[in-house]
């Protein structure tokens, strides 16, 4: 085991120990003082306490702490303490039995579930630590609060009886304190040893704020307990209720930072990924060791491997970790697909239903034929975050990307190695172009009530042109048509990192087109040289209503014209300049309505600036008069019909630019 592993492993081992006792006795006082006929009597608000406990437990709030490079600790809290809490004051420490037979049913089920002996023994300590503070923190507490005029049940507001309940949850925490100072002090001395003094003041506060956090909520127990007292249960539910709504916000509230956290983590990774893929030999020589650098930290919630059918494990963090890919092979080049499994379900290329934890798993494709060549295997810490369906679902974004980036570092390699074989010349055409293939979209979506229809005609084998359908969630679709300003390579490549950044924060700001821009223009002109910059229209369309926020970033203005008032036209105009150019420019988000039968054109200047042999250009006005003719149509109808007419005006005339048309038609409701 490595040094980190056997430290916990021991750490685990001897905090076992070490509570055992304090858990013997806290059980043991736990039975003698037990009165049968109190829950007997108070049998129904004694199924209301379990019914409660049940409920905040599951909507605990959680905080998520870096200790150091590459490890995380998680703390969590709920408001099952004050439900407890209002129970002893009210009924004794027979209440106590609860949370003790509940935590009892998990601790039996997940040791049940676990093979490892490392996971057997963290349970055991989780468990034993856990009910010695419950059961003998809670009956220290309860006898200080009888010891100090405190009556069960609790007599209402009067000041004695309120200052010995506030002494009693003192002591209560005390007691914890004590009972996990021994595992508090080892872990402060195991992380001396690996990180130094530094590490361990991190550890102390972490572990601090850890055993705090579940007490923050025990002075609302003293309120609960007074209220049910003397106005009766009706005020002790409504109380109930407004700690039910505190639970749900203090709960989304702690998932939306976590989850802000980790995707500014994961952004931030992938970005710094991508640059140094560029900037490196184009044969993927570093790119092991780029993934070391980059991908722990991209996900330090987690086990990361990175395999290649080829190529074996190119990937494994930590580097101690053992991972049996044989049948994860034999499943996911069946299935082709990404999966994401929680804990209690069982691994779809598992022979048994062992114990795992979280798991998201995506397929690295091959760019030519989409063939599986890898995968990506992600196996999640049990941090206090609750993994759950959704928690998981917003990894695969990360994941993805994680995915093509290998792919297609992998795809450039290989471009790399046949071009060698070739004329110099060919060289960058081949390579270019084959990369470029790999970034527009393998199908145009299918969006009930609409007609899309898309074409892009490169003038060369190189395209500085790009268009992308970017799916955001329910009922609505990102639109995006861009022109790299520049023509060979070097656009190709631009339009290959404009492309991953517009795309990347179109999902984090899915329906803020301009904040789509301003970062992508911000990151741009921070990493890459070029002096190259890129016009760019982008609209979320709202497929149910026909909606579109839009931004125009200096790009040739889309034409919407009218099935109604004779087909009038609408241009949506620039409201900000081209990418790439000023790093405190700003765009202004403008909205539009695409009713029924209306079609909106867009392209790129290769259209109205095309040339016949005479030297007179399309012009925007011939293109508007052929989609007005042919309005009634469906949208390749129309897509064909500027194709042609095009064709038939410029004649044997050459190709000068990239020519890219996106014709979007909402159909009629007849």
């Amino acid at each position: 085991m490595s040094l980190q592993n056997r430290l916990v492993g021991q750490g685990d081992i001897l905090a076992s120990l070490a509570a055992m006792p304090f858990a013997v006795i806290g059980l043991v006082w736990l039975v003698l003082a037990t009165d049968v006929q109190t829950i007997l009597m108070n049998w129904q608000m004694f199924l209301l306490l379990a019914g409660l406990i049940l409920l905040f437990n599951r909507l605990s709030y959680f905080i998520i702490v870096e200790l150091r490079k590459d490890r995380y600790g998680s703390a969590d809290g709920s408001l099952v303490s004050a439900i407890l809490w209002s129970g002893l004051f009210l009924f004794g420490p027979s209440v106590i039995w609860l949370p003790f037979i509940g935590r009892l049913a998990v601790f039996i089920y997940s040791m049940g579930r676990t093979a490892s002996k490392a996971n057997r023994w963290s349970n055991l300590r989780n468990f034993t630590t856990e009910q010695a503070s419950m059961t003998l923190g809670s009956l220290v507490a309860l006898s200080a609060y009888q010891r100090w005029g405190g009556m069960i049940p609790f007599p209402g507001f009067d000041r004695e009886t309120m200052l010995a309940a506030l002494g009693a949850l003192v002591v209560n925490f005390l007691v914890m304190v004590l009972i996990w100072s021994f595992y508090l002090g080892y872990g402060i001395w195991a992380q001396m040893v690996l990180t130094g003094p530094s590490g361990a003041q991190q550890l102390l506060r972490f572990m601090l704020l850890a055993l705090g956090l579940p007490f923050l909520a025990l002075p609302f127990s003293i309120l609960l307990a007074g209220l049910y007292a003397q106005f009766g249960i009706d005020l002790y539910l409504f109380l109930v209720f407004g700690l039910v709504l505190v639970a749900i916000l203090a709960r989304r509230l702690s998932w939306a930072v976590e989850t802000s956290r980790q995707k500014s983590r994961q952004l931030e990774r992938l970005e710094q990924l991508g640059r140094e893929i560029l900037e490196s030999p184009p044969d993927a020589s570093r790119l092991a060791e780029l993934l070391q650098e980059h991908v722990p930290q991209m996900f330090p919630s987690g086990r990361v491997a990175i395999w290649l059918s080829n190529g074996g494990c190119i990937h494994r963090h930590p580097d101690e970790w053992e991972i049996d890919s044989d049948p994860i092979w034999r499943w996911i080049g069946q299935e082709n697909e990404s999966v994401a499994v929680l804990a209690k379900e069982t691994l779809p290329w598992a022979v048994s239903n062992l114990e795992h934890s979280p798991v998201v798993l995506a397929p690295i494709c091959r760019v030519e034929d989409a063939a599986v060549i890898g995968f990506v295997y992600l196996e999640l810490h049990s941090l206090a975050q609750p993994w759950d369906r959704g928690a998981l679902s917003s990894l695969f974004p990360a994941v993805h990307s994680l995915a093509a980036q290998v792919a297609s570092t992998l795809y450039q390699a290989q471009v790399y190695k046949d071009t060698l074989e070739f004329q110099v010349a060919l060289q960058e055409l081949e390579f270019a172009s084959r990369i470029q293939a790999s970034f527009l979209p393998n199908e145009v979506p299918i969006l009930p009530g609409w007609e899309l229809a898309v074409t892009l005609l490169p003038a060369r084998n190189m395209s500085g042109d790009y268009f992308d359908f970017i799916p955001l969630g329910e009922d609505k679709i990102g639109i995006l048509i861009a022109d790299v300003v520049d023509k060979g390579l070097g656009a190709a490549l631009y339009m290959a990192l404009s492309r991953t950044l517009i795309r990347t924060y179109a999902l984090e700001f899915e329906l803020q087109p301009d904040l789509v821009f301003f970062s992508t223009n911000e990151r741009i002109l921070q990493d890459a040289r070029a002096n190259l910059f890129v016009t760019a229209f982008y609209g979320v369309l709202d497929v149910k209503t026909g909606s579109m926020s839009y931004c125009n970033a200096g790009h040739n203005p889309p034409f919407l014209v009218r099935t109604q008032e004779g087909g009038r036209v609408e241009a949506l105009s620039a409201n900000g300049m081209p990418i790439g150019v000023d790093a405190d420019a700003y765009w202004r988000q403008a909205e539009v309505q695409i009713n029924p039968g209306d079609v909106l054109l867009l392209y790129t200047d290769g259209i109205p600036d095309a040339e016949n042999s005479e030297g007179a250009h399309f012009k925007e006005m011939r293109m508007i008069g052929i989609a007005q003719e042919k309005m009634g149509t469906s949208a390749h109808e129309i897509q064909q019909a500027l194709l042609d007419g095009l064709q038939a005006f410029v004649g044997e005339a050459p190709q000068f630019d990239d020519i890219t048309l996106l014709v979007v038609m909402r159909e009629s409701e007849d």
